[in-house]
């Protein structure tokens, strides 16, 4: 089983819609032992697949919707009742709905945590906005304080 795993999700040709992909960069640099790294476009497959092994899988992701406030950091868990407020992924699937299809065929993480970047801009064109840009390095750390709280490798497993 892995350790952990950071699933960078986006586009980078969807300007901010890049800001997993980036981020998920930034952490692979730090070289951080036991832990893969790995991006996707956010097709459910390469996602259940991705996580599937893992003690712990952050997953970071762009989020649209009526309550962005571009650059916040939103965090959310399967244990929560509902996604971000007012957020969504700027994919055609939903984290929430990737959680319950990896239930359905038992491929889940031990432990999921989903950062979301609330985004301004997801046109085509390459390039995080200036706000977006600028919260890269506080989705950095919260990953990697994700990975070294420890917490989530004494909870039960899901698959127990």
């Amino acid at each position: 089983m892995t350790t952990a795993v950071v699933i960078g999700i986006g586009n980078s040709f969807r300007r901010d819609d890049g800001v997993g992909l980036v981020v998920a960069e930034e952490v692979a640099k730090r070289s951080v032992p036991d832990v893969r790294v790995v991006t996707a476009v956010g097709e459910p497959t390469a996602i259940l697949e991705a996580w599937s092994d893992a003690r712990l899988a952050i997953v970071v992701d762009a989020a649209t919707g009526e309550d962005v406030s571009p650059g916040r950091i939103r965090r959310w868990t399967p244990d929560q009742s509902s996604a971000p407020s007012g957020a969504v992924s700027s994919h055609a699937i939903s984290l929430p709905q990737a959680y319950e299809l990896g239930e359905a065929f038992e491929q889940l993480p031990r432990r999921l945590v989903v950062l979301c970047v609330d985004v301004a801009d997801t046109d085509y064109g390459v390039g995080l906005t200036p706000a977006v840009a600028a919260a890269v390095p506080a989705a950095v750390d919260a990953v990697l304080s994700e990975i070294g709280s420890g917490s989530w490798d004494l909870r039960p497993s899901i698959k127990d």
